[in-house]
């Protein structure tokens, strides 16, 4: 559908297109006592663009009426109109501290992560595959946008809304700062992409951190929650939390035996390990995202001791082995 849909009274839904596999991403709009706030900026693309404008207008609303942009993180299929949509508004931005810190990084080291490269040539990627990742994140890179939110939030503030009150839910793991919005009286879950119906939201590696394990506390900090609708980033609402999140883990203690097993066998780079796990040949993109998704997975077994890495003294590539041992002790570097 091309206009929002209501979920709950005064709580809207729109899914806006991506030129990617994800096809679309979802932005929501909440009633608030004196305007509106939207959840979440779409990517920068003209169709997106045309959509988000005709189905505000069809809502009766002009853009001013938009008086808070809250980003749930700042991936580019969720911040890549909020440049735009901020100065049209004139609405404040909202997003966790820590995420704006981690947008700081991104979008002042030319959009690109200071240690990117390294990272890949450690992982054991090739020149030519960096070369062919390069390429196709040119146009995902435009999205990022050097912003300066107006609120800074750290989990646990109250918002209330015409539908009642959000509780800001700090769930970092599939970015450092990502945030869910819960309302108690509707029992109601906006997820991000925190929980997902039928995907499992990207682990990436970050330096100095198991994102692994911030990701798995941060769903049985969810597990207790009364949730009746899950609205999330991508795809339709739905129910059941509960076994979704139990599911989940199981899936990456499961991914985590699987490598263990694999580097029993032989040392493997990560990006040997995602050759073997990936049964089919991944795009570019796709071939990033599994790598740092891997380096995650190794970066918390390492601080578990089931795993370490060992430097290739000709090319610098890590190869990881099971068990404790000298090495380095991060996954990267």
């Amino acid at each position: 559908m091309n206009q929002f849909q209501p979920v709950i009274p005064n709580v809207y839904t729109l899914a806006l297109p991506l030129p990617f596999e994800l096809q679309s991403v979802n932005v929501h709009l909440i009633k608030l006592d004196d305007g509106w706030m939207l959840v979440d900026c779409g990517m920068q693309t003209d169709a997106a663009w045309q959509m988000l404008e005709a189905a505000v207008a069809q809502m009766g609303l002009h853009w001013p009426d938009i008086r808070q942009i809250l980003l749930t993180h700042m991936h580019p299929d969720h911040m890549g109109m909020s440049a735009t949509l901020l100065e049209l508004t004139g609405a404040s931005l909202w997003m966790h501290a820590v995420e704006a810190k981690h947008l700081e990084i991104v979008s002042r080291g030319a959009r690109r992560l200071p240690w990117l490269d390294m990272v890949l040539t450690r992982s054991g990627v090739s020149d030519e595959l960096q070369q062919s990742m390069e390429r196709h994140f040119q146009q995902v890179r435009g999205n990022f946008h050097d912003l300066a939110p107006h609120r800074l939030l750290h989990g646990g503030e109250q918002i209330p809304t015409a539908a009642g009150s959000f509780q800001v839910l700090w769930t970092p793991g599939h970015s450092p700062g990502h945030i869910c919005l819960y309302n108690r009286e509707k029992q109601l879950l906006i997820s991000g992409d925190q929980i997902l119906e039928k995907i499992t939201p990207n682990i990436a590696w970050h330096p100095n951190a198991d994102t692994l394990a911030d990701f798995i506390t941060s769903l049985e900090g969810l597990h207790p929650l009364e949730i009746d609708v899950i609205l999330p980033s991508h795809g339709t609402p739905f129910t059941g939390h509960r076994p979704w999140i139990a599911n989940t883990i199981e899936h990456h203690g499961e991914r985590c035996d699987e490598m263990l097993r694999l580097v029993t066998g032989a040392p493997r780079s990560a990006n040997a390990l995602v050759m073997e796990m990936w049964r089919r040949k991944l795009s570019p993109i796709n071939h990033h995202f599994a790598v740092f998704e891997v380096l995650a997975h190794l970066e918390h077994m390492q601080r578990q001791g089931r795993v370490h890495a060992l430097e290739r003294i000709e090319n610098g590539v890590l190869e990881w082995l099971p068990g404790e041992g000298r090495g380095v002790h991060h996954a990267a570097g």
